[in-house]
């Protein structure tokens, strides 16, 4: 059992790293929409933002694991996200809006994958209480968006950049007393060319870049789609909130549901959950009820998808490198998945229109289901 201390250490950062993103998620792209960016410009800036990931967690990874100093990355990282997003509510120019949000994801990308690993070795055996600490950032992101939420509607989205700021001060407080959690280095680790060879592991990342290609739509131009179906902000927030809180209530149980159903099951469940969840909300835009249910999905494609994945990584990367494969599972899914879905958005967006994008986004879902079922579930490596 983790001790209070620890716990409320752990449980503090992700709640305030997940409030930034509550932030961000929803009313960044809204923000930049009134700044007159375009579509296509949006989805460029949502892109460099998510497709830093691709590269950064793995410098961070290494550095990381090679100095054994995982808690100082953490807290170099945060705080140069605090002062380089000072600078976002001045930026007026496309290419310096690109610029900015570029270096500020680098940075931002150092924290994360190191503390989901700071987070697993800290819970040990007890690997699968993961989700009882992670629904704190769950319910930070539900706190900030109903703030957002009720601010913008009152002040306008002009003021996005400085909650997103008030955040990153807090999450950056919140990694001061942070220390490393032991590394089992009693346990040899396999190296990781070897790791990576495994064609269960290939499965694994392969169907997190799909399920992550999959939400690009969702998480550069849903708002903007709900806006574009006449959607106003309050009920905006109040879809992502309801989304999240289902999400909780996943974290909650997830943990008796791995030894009872298997870390590979919940998995290959979850792609197909993302698949219907797409077709819904490309079929029925302007049906309230239709897209409030289709978000309560977000509980298993990403909450239940998200612990699970976290674990798996966690039984395949052990020892020394644990801090790459957690960045390695973030580049590969969150960076590469999460930008080119926000590319392919923003590129199709005017042509297909919102619900043609969404269609696509049930296809990569689909794939990324028969890849795992293949690749995770069925695959027996042989002797």
């Amino acid at each position: 059992m983790i001790k209070n201390k620890k716990y409320f250490q752990l449980s503090s950062f992700y709640f305030f790293y997940f409030s930034s993103l509550g932030a961000f998620l929803p009313f960044w792209p809204l923000y930049l929409n009134y700044k007159n960016f375009s579509a296509y410009e949006i989805g460029i800036i949502t892109g460099v933002m998510i497709g830093t990931k691709i590269i950064a967690p793995n410098i961070w990874g290494w550095i990381a694991d090679k100095t054994g100093l995982r808690h100082r990355v953490i807290q170099f990282g945060t705080f140069f996200c605090l002062i380089i997003f000072s600078l976002a509510p001045i930026v007026e120019n496309f290419f310096n809006m690109v610029a900015l949000i570029f270096f500020f994801s680098f940075f931002w990308n150092a924290s994360l994958p190191q503390f989901e690993a700071v987070t697993m070795n800290t819970l040990g055996s007890s690997y699968n209480k993961y989700s009882q600490i992670r629904l704190w950032g769950s319910l930070g992101f539900i706190i900030s968006v109903l703030i957002l939420s009720f601010f913008t509607n009152k002040l306008g989205v002009q003021i996005v950049p400085n909650f997103i700021l008030i955040f990153l001060f807090f999450t950056w407080i919140s990694t001061i007393y942070i220390n490393n959690a032991n590394i089992n280095s009693n346990k040899k680790s396999d190296s990781l060319i070897s790791v990576l060879k495994n064609p269960v592991v290939i499965g694994i990342l392969f169907s997190c870049f799909l399920m992550q290609l999959s939400h690009g739509p969702f998480y550069a131009f849903f708002a903007i789609y709900l806006t574009e179906n006449n959607y106003g902000t309050n009920l905006i927030g109040l879809i992502w909130t309801l989304g999240v809180v289902a999400e909780i209530l996943i974290f909650l149980k997830i943990s008796s549901w791995i030894p009872k159903y298997g870390l590979k099951n919940l998995f290959v469940i979850s792609f197909l959950f993302a698949s219907a969840r797409w077709l819904l909300v490309s079929y029925f835009p302007d049906n309230v009820l239709i897209i409030i249910f289709a978000t309560l999905f977000h509980a298993i494609t990403y909450g239940m998808y998200h612990a699970v994945s976290i674990s798996l990584i966690h039984e395949y990367f052990t020892g020394d490198l644990q801090g790459r494969g957690q960045a390695l599972y973030s580049s590969v899914s969150f960076g590469l998945g999460g930008s080119i879905g926000s590319f392919y958005s923003g590129y199709f967006w005017e042509s297909l229109g919102g619900s043609g994008v969404y269609l696509y986004a049930s296809l990569f879902a689909f794939l990324g289901f028969i890849v795992s079922l293949i690749l995770v579930k069925s695959y027996k490596i042989t002797t």
